[in-house]
Protein backbone atom coordinates (compact mmCIF):
# COMPACT_ATOMS: atom_id res chain seq x y z
CA UNK A 1 0.00 0.00 0.00
CA UNK A 2 1.22 3.49 -0.67
CA UNK A 3 1.93 6.35 1.50
CA UNK A 4 -0.42 8.28 0.08
CA UNK A 5 -3.28 5.58 0.41
CA UNK A 6 -2.25 4.47 3.91
CA UNK A 7 -2.55 8.03 4.71
CA UNK A 8 -5.78 8.46 3.34
CA UNK A 9 -7.29 5.42 5.13
CA UNK A 10 -5.98 6.16 8.63
CA UNK A 11 -7.18 10.06 8.24
CA UNK A 12 -10.54 8.71 6.93
CA UNK A 13 -11.09 6.01 9.93
CA UNK A 14 -9.69 8.43 12.09
CA UNK A 15 -12.25 10.81 10.93
CA UNK A 16 -15.34 8.88 11.02
CA UNK A 17 -14.38 7.65 14.32
CA UNK A 18 -14.22 10.73 15.76
CA UNK A 19 -17.48 11.95 13.81
CA UNK A 20 -19.48 8.97 14.99
CA UNK A 21 -18.26 9.78 18.52
CA UNK A 22 -19.72 13.33 17.99
CA UNK A 23 -23.14 11.96 16.77
CA UNK A 24 -24.01 8.99 19.34
CA UNK A 25 -22.15 10.85 22.30
CA UNK A 26 -25.92 12.31 23.43
CA UNK A 27 -27.56 9.66 21.98
CA UNK A 28 -30.29 7.41 24.27
CA UNK A 29 -30.41 4.28 22.28
CA UNK A 30 -33.18 3.01 23.60
CA UNK A 31 -34.87 6.73 22.52
CA UNK A 32 -32.92 5.70 19.10
CA UNK A 33 -34.91 2.26 18.87
CA UNK A 34 -38.11 4.06 19.76
CA UNK A 35 -37.65 6.23 16.24
CA UNK A 36 -36.48 3.85 13.84
CA UNK A 37 -39.48 1.32 15.50
CA UNK A 38 -42.29 4.20 14.75
CA UNK A 39 -40.95 5.03 11.18
CA UNK A 40 -43.36 5.27 8.29
CA UNK A 41 -41.23 2.61 5.86
CA UNK A 42 -43.76 3.38 3.36
CA UNK A 43 -42.03 6.48 2.78
CA UNK A 44 -38.59 4.93 1.21
CA UNK A 45 -39.95 4.14 -1.70
CA UNK A 46 -40.20 7.38 -2.69
CA UNK A 47 -36.97 8.14 -1.36
CA UNK A 48 -35.39 5.15 -3.27
CA UNK A 49 -36.98 6.48 -6.71
CA UNK A 50 -35.56 9.96 -6.07
CA UNK A 51 -32.27 7.92 -5.77
CA UNK A 52 -32.73 6.66 -9.02
CA UNK A 53 -33.87 10.16 -10.35
CA UNK A 54 -30.81 11.86 -9.37
CA UNK A 55 -29.15 9.01 -11.36
CA UNK A 56 -30.98 9.78 -14.77
CA UNK A 57 -30.96 13.69 -14.43
CA UNK A 58 -26.77 12.82 -13.97
CA UNK A 59 -26.74 11.00 -16.97
CA UNK A 60 -28.97 13.44 -18.88
CA UNK A 61 -26.77 16.40 -17.69
CA UNK A 62 -23.41 14.24 -18.58
CA UNK A 63 -25.11 13.73 -22.51
CA UNK A 64 -25.09 17.59 -22.78
CA UNK A 65 -21.62 17.94 -21.76
CA UNK A 66 -20.14 15.31 -23.83
CA UNK A 67 -22.67 16.33 -26.83
CA UNK A 68 -18.77 17.09 -28.42
CA UNK A 69 -16.51 14.12 -27.54
CA UNK A 70 -19.10 12.06 -27.76
CA UNK A 71 -22.04 12.76 -29.50
CA UNK A 72 -23.00 9.39 -30.69
CA UNK A 73 -23.01 8.70 -26.56
CA UNK A 74 -26.87 7.52 -24.69
CA UNK A 75 -28.26 8.58 -21.45
CA UNK A 76 -28.09 4.55 -20.57
CA UNK A 77 -24.81 4.07 -21.11
CA UNK A 78 -23.98 7.45 -18.87
CA UNK A 79 -26.85 6.63 -16.26
CA UNK A 80 -23.94 2.75 -16.11
CA UNK A 81 -21.17 5.19 -15.94
CA UNK A 82 -22.59 7.55 -13.35
CA UNK A 83 -24.06 4.82 -11.41
CA UNK A 84 -20.27 2.78 -11.26
CA UNK A 85 -18.53 6.53 -10.03
CA UNK A 86 -20.82 7.20 -7.57
CA UNK A 87 -20.41 3.74 -6.13
CA UNK A 88 -16.44 3.88 -6.23
CA UNK A 89 -16.74 6.77 -4.26
CA UNK A 90 -18.63 5.06 -1.72
CA UNK A 91 -16.53 2.16 -1.22
CA UNK A 92 -12.87 3.30 -2.32
CA UNK A 93 -10.56 5.80 -0.36
CA UNK A 94 -9.15 8.34 -2.21
CA UNK A 95 -12.47 9.55 -4.01
CA UNK A 96 -11.39 7.18 -7.37
CA UNK A 97 -14.95 7.00 -8.53
CA UNK A 98 -14.56 10.05 -10.35
CA UNK A 99 -11.38 8.72 -12.32
CA UNK A 100 -12.94 5.62 -12.95
CA UNK A 101 -15.51 7.19 -14.87
CA UNK A 102 -13.57 8.86 -16.55
CA UNK A 103 -11.46 5.52 -17.80
CA UNK A 104 -14.37 3.57 -18.02
CA UNK A 105 -16.23 6.56 -20.39
CA UNK A 106 -12.75 6.45 -22.36
CA UNK A 107 -13.44 2.45 -22.75
CA UNK A 108 -16.74 2.71 -23.52
CA UNK A 109 -17.25 5.92 -25.46
CA UNK A 110 -13.61 5.70 -27.35
CA UNK A 111 -12.72 9.36 -26.18
CA UNK A 112 -10.00 10.70 -24.44
CA UNK A 113 -9.56 9.94 -20.82
CA UNK A 114 -9.13 13.38 -20.29
CA UNK A 115 -11.34 14.80 -22.23
CA UNK A 116 -13.99 12.44 -20.20
CA UNK A 117 -12.07 14.15 -17.34
CA UNK A 118 -12.48 17.45 -18.37
CA UNK A 119 -16.21 16.90 -18.30
CA UNK A 120 -16.27 15.55 -14.65
CA UNK A 121 -14.42 18.22 -13.55
CA UNK A 122 -16.68 20.90 -15.59
CA UNK A 123 -19.73 18.51 -13.63
CA UNK A 124 -18.29 19.70 -10.38
CA UNK A 125 -18.46 23.34 -11.07
CA UNK A 126 -22.10 23.27 -12.08
CA UNK A 127 -22.77 21.30 -8.69
CA UNK A 128 -21.09 24.24 -6.87
CA UNK A 129 -22.77 26.44 -8.77
CA UNK A 130 -26.13 24.92 -8.71
CA UNK A 131 -26.29 23.68 -5.02
CA UNK A 132 -24.91 27.38 -3.71
CA UNK A 133 -27.86 28.74 -5.77
CA UNK A 134 -30.79 26.72 -4.62
CA UNK A 135 -28.92 27.26 -0.77
CA UNK A 136 -28.78 31.11 -1.17
CA UNK A 137 -32.77 31.14 -1.79
CA UNK A 138 -33.18 28.56 0.67
CA UNK A 139 -31.68 30.45 3.47
CA UNK A 140 -33.42 33.59 2.59
CA UNK A 141 -37.13 31.33 2.78
CA UNK A 142 -35.33 30.06 6.52
CA UNK A 143 -34.31 32.77 8.01
CA UNK A 144 -32.36 32.31 11.47
CA UNK A 145 -30.31 29.44 10.66
CA UNK A 146 -28.02 30.56 8.54
CA UNK A 147 -26.11 33.59 9.78
CA UNK A 148 -25.47 36.30 7.43
CA UNK A 149 -21.90 36.33 6.54
CA UNK A 150 -22.39 32.18 5.59
CA UNK A 151 -24.83 33.54 3.07
CA UNK A 152 -21.96 36.54 1.91
CA UNK A 153 -18.97 33.73 1.26
CA UNK A 154 -21.75 31.26 -0.14
CA UNK A 155 -22.80 33.80 -2.71
CA UNK A 156 -19.09 34.79 -3.26
CA UNK A 157 -18.03 31.05 -4.07
CA UNK A 158 -20.85 30.69 -6.40
CA UNK A 159 -19.47 33.96 -8.24
CA UNK A 160 -16.23 32.41 -8.19
CA UNK A 161 -17.88 28.83 -9.57
CA UNK A 162 -19.55 30.70 -12.56
CA UNK A 163 -16.33 33.24 -13.47
CA UNK A 164 -14.47 29.85 -13.70
CA UNK A 165 -17.22 28.21 -15.78
CA UNK A 166 -16.91 31.27 -18.11
CA UNK A 167 -13.44 31.72 -18.28
CA UNK A 168 -12.97 27.64 -19.29
CA UNK A 169 -15.87 28.32 -22.03
CA UNK A 170 -14.39 31.54 -23.19
CA UNK A 171 -10.77 30.39 -23.16
CA UNK A 172 -9.85 28.25 -26.86
CA UNK A 173 -8.60 31.30 -28.09
CA UNK A 174 -6.38 32.29 -25.43
CA UNK A 175 -5.39 28.79 -25.10
CA UNK A 176 -4.07 28.84 -28.76
CA UNK A 177 -0.41 29.15 -29.66
CA UNK A 178 0.35 33.29 -29.14
CA UNK A 179 -2.94 33.40 -27.12
CA UNK A 180 -2.55 34.89 -23.50
CA UNK A 181 -2.95 31.74 -21.77
CA UNK A 182 -0.95 29.79 -23.71
CA UNK A 183 1.76 32.23 -23.56
CA UNK A 184 1.85 32.34 -19.53
CA UNK A 185 1.59 28.64 -19.01
CA UNK A 186 4.12 27.63 -21.62
CA UNK A 187 6.61 26.84 -19.74
CA UNK A 188 4.73 24.58 -17.95
CA UNK A 189 3.41 22.19 -21.00
CA UNK A 190 1.87 19.64 -19.06
CA UNK A 191 -0.40 22.46 -17.27
CA UNK A 192 -1.10 23.60 -20.63
CA UNK A 193 -2.37 20.77 -21.63
CA UNK A 194 -4.63 19.90 -18.94
CA UNK A 195 -5.62 23.29 -18.49
CA UNK A 196 -6.99 22.63 -22.65
CA UNK A 197 -8.86 19.78 -22.08
CA UNK A 198 -10.58 21.27 -19.36
CA UNK A 199 -10.85 23.85 -21.60
CA UNK A 200 -12.32 21.58 -23.91
CA UNK A 201 -14.42 19.90 -21.91
CA UNK A 202 -16.41 23.21 -21.58
CA UNK A 203 -16.49 24.48 -24.36
CA UNK A 204 -19.81 23.34 -25.17
CA UNK A 205 -21.15 25.89 -22.72
CA UNK A 206 -20.24 28.50 -25.31
CA UNK A 207 -23.33 26.92 -27.23
CA UNK A 208 -26.35 28.65 -25.57
CA UNK A 209 -28.35 26.21 -25.83
CA UNK A 210 -26.39 23.64 -24.17
CA UNK A 211 -25.25 25.73 -21.97
CA UNK A 212 -29.15 26.18 -20.68
CA UNK A 213 -29.85 22.75 -20.57
CA UNK A 214 -26.24 21.71 -18.53
CA UNK A 215 -27.52 24.70 -16.20
CA UNK A 216 -31.11 23.29 -15.51
CA UNK A 217 -30.19 20.13 -15.48
CA UNK A 218 -27.98 21.05 -12.77
CA UNK A 219 -30.66 22.65 -10.76
CA UNK A 220 -33.17 20.16 -11.27
CA UNK A 221 -30.71 17.60 -10.13
CA UNK A 222 -29.94 19.41 -6.46
CA UNK A 223 -33.56 20.16 -6.39
CA UNK A 224 -34.86 16.77 -6.51
CA UNK A 225 -32.21 15.54 -4.23
CA UNK A 226 -33.86 18.23 -1.58
CA UNK A 227 -37.09 16.47 -1.54
CA UNK A 228 -35.52 12.59 -0.51
CA UNK A 229 -34.53 15.08 2.90
CA UNK A 230 -38.11 16.05 2.85
CA UNK A 231 -39.48 12.36 2.19
CA UNK A 232 -37.05 11.37 5.01
CA UNK A 233 -38.60 13.47 7.52
CA UNK A 234 -41.89 12.33 6.82
CA UNK A 235 -40.81 8.65 7.37
CA UNK A 236 -39.06 8.98 10.83
CA UNK A 237 -42.81 11.42 11.82
CA UNK A 238 -40.24 14.74 11.94
CA UNK A 239 -42.76 16.07 9.00
CA UNK A 240 -43.76 19.04 11.31
CA UNK A 241 -39.77 20.41 11.33
CA UNK A 242 -38.85 19.94 7.62
CA UNK A 243 -40.35 22.01 5.01
CA UNK A 244 -38.21 22.56 1.57
CA UNK A 245 -36.27 25.15 2.33
CA UNK A 246 -35.17 23.47 5.39
CA UNK A 247 -34.69 20.42 2.69
CA UNK A 248 -32.64 22.12 0.81
CA UNK A 249 -30.37 23.72 4.11
CA UNK A 250 -30.04 19.98 5.28
CA UNK A 251 -28.81 18.55 1.48
CA UNK A 252 -26.82 21.88 2.16
CA UNK A 253 -24.78 20.48 5.09
CA UNK A 254 -24.62 17.11 4.14
CA UNK A 255 -22.92 17.79 1.29
CA UNK A 256 -20.21 19.94 3.52
CA UNK A 257 -19.48 16.82 5.02
CA UNK A 258 -18.09 15.06 2.07
CA UNK A 259 -15.39 17.79 2.47
CA UNK A 260 -14.20 16.30 5.92
CA UNK A 261 -12.00 13.08 6.52
CA UNK A 262 -13.96 10.16 6.84
CA UNK A 263 -14.10 6.42 5.35
CA UNK A 264 -15.56 6.39 2.04
CA UNK A 265 -19.23 7.49 1.59
CA UNK A 266 -18.96 10.23 4.25
CA UNK A 267 -19.60 7.39 6.88
CA UNK A 268 -19.89 9.39 10.34
CA UNK A 269 -19.31 12.81 8.97
CA UNK A 270 -22.67 12.50 7.74
CA UNK A 271 -24.02 11.31 10.31
CA UNK A 272 -22.87 14.59 12.51
CA UNK A 273 -23.42 17.09 10.48
CA UNK A 274 -27.30 15.86 9.77
CA UNK A 275 -27.64 15.54 13.39
CA UNK A 276 -26.93 18.82 14.05
CA UNK A 277 -29.32 21.05 11.59
CA UNK A 278 -31.87 18.62 12.82
CA UNK A 279 -31.15 19.23 16.33
CA UNK A 280 -31.33 23.03 15.59
CA UNK A 281 -34.22 22.49 13.73
CA UNK A 282 -36.36 20.84 17.47
CA UNK A 283 -35.42 17.53 17.04
CA UNK A 284 -33.74 15.11 19.67
CA UNK A 285 -30.57 14.19 19.49
CA UNK A 286 -31.98 10.40 19.28
CA UNK A 287 -34.24 11.41 16.30
CA UNK A 288 -31.97 13.32 14.42
CA UNK A 289 -29.26 10.53 14.55
CA UNK A 290 -32.04 7.99 13.25
CA UNK A 291 -32.99 10.22 10.70
CA UNK A 292 -29.15 10.99 9.22
CA UNK A 293 -28.97 7.03 9.23
CA UNK A 294 -32.09 6.00 7.47
CA UNK A 295 -31.26 9.01 4.76
CA UNK A 296 -27.58 8.04 4.60
CA UNK A 297 -28.72 4.10 4.46
CA UNK A 298 -30.88 4.20 1.58
CA UNK A 299 -28.02 6.64 -0.79
CA UNK A 300 -25.62 4.56 -0.02
CA UNK A 301 -27.04 0.83 -0.20
CA UNK A 302 -28.99 1.82 -3.33
CA UNK A 303 -26.17 3.52 -5.09
CA UNK A 304 -23.57 0.74 -4.11
CA UNK A 305 -25.18 -2.16 -5.06
CA UNK A 306 -26.61 -0.29 -8.54
CA UNK A 307 -23.42 1.08 -9.37
CA UNK A 308 -21.25 -2.48 -8.11
CA UNK A 309 -24.07 -4.59 -10.21
CA UNK A 310 -23.43 -2.42 -13.41
CA UNK A 311 -19.82 -2.83 -12.80
CA UNK A 312 -20.04 -6.44 -12.93
CA UNK A 313 -22.23 -6.58 -15.87
CA UNK A 314 -19.41 -4.69 -18.10
CA UNK A 315 -16.97 -7.42 -17.15
CA UNK A 316 -14.86 -5.33 -14.77
CA UNK A 317 -14.12 -6.33 -10.75
CA UNK A 318 -13.59 -3.72 -8.26
CA UNK A 319 -9.95 -4.86 -8.06
CA UNK A 320 -9.81 -4.92 -11.81
CA UNK A 321 -10.89 -1.37 -11.84
CA UNK A 322 -9.05 0.18 -9.39
CA UNK A 323 -6.10 -1.17 -11.26
CA UNK A 324 -6.85 0.34 -14.22
CA UNK A 325 -7.33 3.79 -12.23
CA UNK A 326 -3.80 3.11 -10.40
CA UNK A 327 -2.27 3.18 -13.69
CA UNK A 328 -2.89 6.13 -15.05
Amino acid sequence: MSRRRTASVVVGLGGTAFFLWLAVRKVDLRLLWGALARAHWAWLVPMAAIVFLDLIVRAERWRVLLSRAAPAATARELFRLEAIGLAVNNVLFLRLGEFARAALAARELGIPVLAALASVVVERALDVAALLTIFVVAAGAAPGFVPPYVRTVSALVLAGAVAALAILALAESALAEGGWIERLLRPWPKVHSLVEQLALGAAVLRQPAAALQAVLWSLLLWSVDAVLYWAGARALGLGALMDYPRAVLTLSWAGASSALPAAPGALGTFEAVVQDILVKFGATAAQAFAYALVCHVVMFLLVTVTGLVLLYRVGLSLAELRGQVEKR
